[in-house]
């Protein structure tokens, strides 16, 4: 791949370099002129997007950058022909050269457009769900005792609006019933929201990691989540790394068995999953000598987090505790 992407530049320094020797210089301006600009217009263009497979089109950009200057070259000597038709094809041939820089330089301003577009379509979306979240509150506070009714008849009446589920499915009154109805939802956003909720059932998560077409989507949200099967906290942690960060939202969860623990913590060379171990409210008294030694062995053994913690445990919880590993 490498060598097919270098070939054809590594052709254009060398018929460059054949012409300069032969003292041909007519076009050779204009052509390297004309690469320049549509490689460096090419990389501003895929920097404007926001595409995460927006960076293999810097692979195009020789092959973009060479017709323009194959282009560019022509343009020079047509134009100098002594016919008139071949003077016609040197200025189509530049207006070829021109306009592979002004069409990606087009893309590039059409991918800040489509950015600015989104941006304020996510800021219209997030004050609606905050308008809504006030809303919920307001018809709760208006009936108390009555919530885990209200929220499931919201549920059922608004079962459309997306902006209006998304808040919904933060309130600890959702039944496990509806979250398991609202994890099917072809809506990833409204599925993690109801897989994240921590009423959701475990029969509800294993169904999910077993039998959904996108696992992967699910499982910090897994990882992190108290009801998750035992089993399936172990297989996130065991399984071919497909999600960064999985230890993370391990560390901090109570379901997750100590054998697993005590490997992430004899692993781990990153403050912030030694943060998150420290925060696991069943966290082994056992475990406080290897996780100071990941402490000290990751990118920030000083973390004030993390030492006052230690020295907490130290003085209180595990005060007493032999700290036998």
């Amino acid at each position: 791949m490498l060598f097919s992407v270098l070939l054809l530049p590594l052709a254009f320094v060398a018929v460059l370099i054949y012409l300069l020797l032969k003292k041909r210089y007519r076009g050779l301006v204009l052509s390297l002129a004309m690469f320049v600009a549509a490689v460096l217009v090419g990389l501003w263009a895929i920097f404007q997007s926001r595409s995460s497979t927006a960076a293999i089109g810097i692979l195009f950009l020789p092959f973009y950058g060479l017709f323009a200057a194959a282009m560019g070259w022509l343009s020079a000597n047509l134009r100098a022909a002594q016919r008139k038709a071949l003077r016609g094809l040197g200025w189509f041939c530049l207006a070829a050269a021109l306009g592979v820089p002004l069409v990606l330089g087009y893309q590039g301003f059409a991918s800040i457009a489509l950015n600015a577009s989104r941006d304020a379509q996510h800021q219209a979306n997030l004050a609606e769900i905050e308008r809504n979240k006030r809303v919920i509150a307001e018809i709760l506070g208006r009936n108390p005792g009555q919530e885990s009714e209200i929220i499931n008849a919201l549920i059922v009446e608004r079962a459309s609006e997306r902006n209006f589920l998304l808040p919904v499915l933060d309130s600890k009154f959702v039944s496990p019933d509806a979250l398991d109805k609202l994890s099917r939802s072809d809506d990833l956003g409204i599925a993690l929201s109801a897989v994240r909720n921590p009423n959701c059932r475990p029969a509800t998560l294993e169904r999910i990691y077993r039998t959904h077409s996108y696992p992967d989507y699910f499982f910090q949200a897994l990882a992190a989540h108290e009801n998750t099967p035992p089993e399936i906290l172990i297989d996130l942690y065991r399984r071919p790394v497909t999600i960064f960060g999985l230890d993370r939202s391990l560390a901090s969860n109570p379901a997750v068995p100590k054998e697993i623990l005590r490997e992430i913590a004899m692993k781990t060379r990153e403050s912030f999953v030694v943060q998150r171990l420290l925060q696991n409210p069943k966290l082994d008294c056992a475990l406080l000598g290897l996780i100071e030694e990941a402490l000290q062995g990751s990118e920030r053994p000083n973390d004030s987090f993390s030492v006052a913690r230690l020295q907490e445990f130290k003085s209180g919880q595990c005060k007493f505790s032999s700290g036998v590993r």
